[in-house]
This record gives structure tokens, sequence and C-alpha cells, in this order.
């Protein structure tokens, strides 16, 4: 079983949207759906906005309230999270950048981060990647993959569209589920399942969401090519090393 888990894997979609089932909600949402229905993991939903004061008293006194731990132990003992923001101003909004100021040095070490935004223009689309380094600072484990969702994407077929995957924002979501799932496979070290479970549930920290159905997603495919690719790299790290004697692999740059 996972260090952090006590009877299943826990996936929390952390939203900082600004309104109940906000489409930042939503988006979170979907993509932990994706990665819990492969590993059989629950989903919670855990919207910041009802903790917004707590947050801020957290900020100036540096004290949280109780309310405030509790959110802390659930992100901290989670096998993994989708944190999601609406954009203002070319920014993650406030409440999500200060919800991290106050957690916990060490609460999402080692754990499996995902990335979410929305925002009303795709011009704010790379507001994702001031997201990432400080989520790589607090030595979350981050998927390559963010999605950003703008307000043309929600129903439209968008670029990429091909009659079967649906919108690009279905591709962007059903890919970084995928990347998402795969890390916390590595991160559980091997301790989950192959085999996908064909649901997952979703709940909150202190309610329980109204039930949208489970996503589903191919995965075996991906899965293959990772692993034969993992040979195809250590085949390749042996030439490199043969040909170039000072041949540090990257992984073992500190």
């Amino acid at each position: 079983m996972s260090a952090k888990m006590s009877n299943a894997f826990k996936i929390i979609a952390l939203s900082a949207g600004m309104s109940e089932n906000s489409t930042t909600t939503r988006l979170a949402r979907e993509i932990a759906q994706g990665a819990a229905a492969a590993v059989g993991a629950d989903v919670e939903i855990l919207e910041l906005r009802p903790y917004a004061r707590d947050v801020a008293e957290a900020m100036v006194t540096g004290f949280p309230s109780e309310r405030l731990e509790r959110i802390f132990h659930s992100v901290e003992t989670a096998d993994a999270l989708v944190v999601g923001t609406p954009v203002y101003n070319a920014m993650p909004s406030g409440l999500f950048v200060e919800f991290f100021d106050v957690l916990p040095e060490g609460a999402l070490s080692g754990t499996p981060v995902a990335i979410a935004a929305t925002g009303g223009t795709p011009r704010h689309s790379l507001v994702t990647e001031q997201i990432r380094p400080m989520l790589v600072y607090l030595h979350a484990l981050v998927p390559t993959t963010a999605a950003y969702a703008a307000t043309e994407d929600w129903g439209a077929p968008g670029i990429g569209y091909d009659g079967r995957e649906g919108s690009s924002l279905l591709a962007r979501i059903r890919r970084e589920s995928r990347e998402l799932t795969a890390l916390i496979r590595s991160a559980a070290g091997g301790e989950v399942a192959e085999s996908a479970m064909p649901s997952a549930s979703a709940k909150s920290v202190e309610r329980i969401e109204p039930g949208s159905s489970a996503v589903t997603f191919p995965l075996a495919e991906a899965f293959e090519k990772a692993a034969s690719s993992e040979s195809s790299a250590s085949a390749a790290q042996r030439d490199a090393t043969e040909e170039f004697p000072n041949f540090v692999p990257f992984d073992l740059l500190r």
C-alpha cells in the first residue's frame, strides 16, 4: 500500500474557483477522474473558496486555523493532486497562490501534482508555466502536460477535432491524465495494480460532491510504449557513455 494512503488511493482535485462547481473545478475534476479510473482511486473535490478567510489569516498571523489544518492534512495524505486556478490579469488567482504560500513545507514532496487553469482568452494559456516552478520548488512530481481551458474551449470542437476524441481540450485532459497516472504508479513503486478499475467516486473534504460519471481513458498502449522506451533509453545511455567518457546522465545532475 502507498505510504500516504490508508484504505484506498486518493486523488484530490483542488480548485481555487470563485463559484460552486466552477469551470476550474470541472477541469480539475475531469483530469483527476481520468487518472482515478486507471488506478482505482477515490477523487476528493476540495474547493478553496470557503477557506479564503482562513488562508488570509494564516498569511498575516502565521498560524493556520483548525479548519485549514484539516485541509493541509488532506493534501499531505493525498496520493496525487490536480490543482486548478482561474486566471486574473494574466496571473493565477491570489487565493491559489496564497494557499501554497501557507502550506507546510514538505507537504507535496514526492507527490504527483497536475496543473489546470481556466481563463477568458487563449492568450493566457502560459499561466500554467508560472505555476510549474512553484510546484517543482515544493518537490512535487509534475506532469509535462498542463491543461488550460479558455471560455471558447467548453463545448466547442476546437483545433484538433477529429470526430473521435472530441475537442482539443478533451485531448489535453486525456494526455495529462495519462501522465499523472504514470507518475502515481512510479511514486507508488509498483503498488498500483496494472488493471484499471472502471469507475472512480467523487467526494469532497466536507461534503459529498454531486456525482458526475467517471471518465475512463485508454491507457494500456501508453504504458506499453513507456516500458519499451525505457529499455531504448538505457541502450542509448550506454552508447553515449562509451563514445563520450565524460557523459553524465541528466537525472544524476544536481
